[in-house]
């Protein structure tokens, strides 16, 4: 009986914990919003350093994603629509594939669904570690000054009024025509 009444009593610590650690607002995992965003060179598939930083002065959204994750799937369609709408008014979709097989799982995926924005490629996931990447797909709105100044983790269907907006409070001023 007391070894029960002692189970119970540590489940119920360890439950409270788990939860304690779960919706605490001080664990967020990546840089903070406000921040500028951590820095990385990474190749295209023409082999090509593609550094963050080379896209100061535009508005940026960061997209850490992998061909085999279905919920990646469902949202490309709707960054590529996003980048079409703003893509000549300094805004850049920088598309990071996790892929560890490489090249050609990204190009067997982009085969099937066509993007048009940059894509890298993290293989060894260097680029992840420091965004303290833990669930993909995971998003960073980035500002002309280099600025994290938003953050969305999971699939969204950026196709819609409410990322409209927040792409168009950030796009520096008097860059292109608006399509």
């Amino acid at each position: 009986m007391k070894f029960r009444v002692l189970l119970f009593i540590l489940l119920i610590v360890v439950a409270l914990g788990g939860l304690y650690f779960l919706f605490s607002p001080g664990i967020e995992k990546g840089p903070r919003l406000g921040a500028l965003a951590p820095g990385f060179t990474l190749q295209n598939r023409q082999q090509q350093s593609i550094a963050l930083s080379s896209f100061r002065g535009k508005a940026v959204l960061l997209n850490f994603w992998a061909t085999w994750c279905g919920p990646c799937q469902q949202e490309m369609p709707s960054l590529e629509a996003l980048y079409q709408r703003y893509h000549d008014r300094d805004f850049v979709v920088l598309g990071v594939s996790l892929d560890e097989e490489g090249w050609k799982a990204v190009e067997d995926f982009t085969q099937q669904v066509s993007v048009s924005f940059l894509i890298v490629l993290d293989q060894a996931q260097s680029v992840s570690d420091i965004y303290q990447v833990y669930k993909i797909p995971e998003t960073y709105l980035i500002n002309p000054q280099g600025k994290i100044v938003d953050k969305f983790v999971g699939p969204q269907n950026y196709d819609q009024e409410i990322f409209y907006q927040k792409i168009e409070r950030v796009l520096p001023a008097g860059g292109g025509s608006k399509t």
